[in-house]
């Protein structure tokens, strides 16, 4: 693959990011009463904005032949893996955590964050415990937090389940960024599993095709989801 076909990928997914973001900002300020809630979310996605463009790096050396970011070649840097290992951990503890928050059961909020914190230090040691964290992403690591996010979500559907807001789920923004990321989690995490067994130094371009396609078209579906509730949400007078 050439390197414009290549960074079509990264770059597409960066202006679909950075859409979200701005809606996200957008829903914030037209918002009559803001919660601690939205103001994560959004901080949290321009922080994935940031993490994907830095992440970029890493394709534009390896297809320029280093020609461009030409001192991380034979460093451990040469993989973005030691970026993603960490923003994976904040991401699927960030989302948990997000619609934790909303369960109203005290013993199932505890639960959650008790497992939250449990992850997060759970992750940590088997990252650095397991010399992974510049060479792959943990298969543990993407299974626990792909079931921690999963359960947390549907926990959340319960709980719309015994509430009146079914019949408000259209201006729900909640509802909105649970499915874009159930859906992005559900796809990726068997990519994410994969992936330890594939390097793209070793010529695997198959794989590496499949990999951006897949990461590509999950994020094109959540951050249009996540968009497309920011503004649904933006135009309704009682905020979430």
């Amino acid at each position: 693959m050439e390197l414009s076909d290549i960074l079509f990928f990264p770059l597409s997914t960066i202006c679909i990011e950075v859409l979200a973001a701005l809606s996200g900002t957008y829903y914030l300020k037209k918002s009559s009463s803001r919660s601690k809630n939205s103001k994560y979310l959004v901080l949290f996605l321009w922080f994935t904005v940031l993490v994907e463009i830095v992440a970029s790096y890493v394709i534009v050396a390896y297809y320029s032949n280093y020609n461009y970011f030409g001192f991380v070649e034979g460093t451990p840097f040469k993989n973005n893996y030691w970026l993603y290992n960490i923003y994976n951990v904040l991401s699927f503890s960030f989302f948990s955590f997000y619609f934790t928050s909303f369960l109203k059961n005290k013993y199932s909020k505890i639960t959650f964050y008790g497992l939250i914190i449990t992850f997060v230090v759970a992750s940590m040691a088997v990252i650095l415990s397991t010399n992974t964290f510049f060479e792959t992403t943990p298969q543990i690591v993407s299974l626990s937090g792909t079931l921690l996010l999963f359960f947390s979500v549907i926990f959340f559907y319960f709980e719309l389940l015994r509430s009146d807001m079914l019949l408000q789920l259209k201006s729900f923004l909640p509802f909105y960024i649970s499915v874009g990321v159930l859906v992005f989690n559900l796809c990726i995490a068997p990519i994410d599993i994969l992936s330890q067994h594939f390097n793209i130094t070793d010529g695997n371009d198959l794989f590496v095709k499949l990999h951006l396609n897949v990461l590509f078209f999950a994020n094109i579906f959540t951050y249009s989801t996540f968009t497309l509730g920011f503004l649904i949400c933006s135009r309704k007078k009682k905020f979430y």
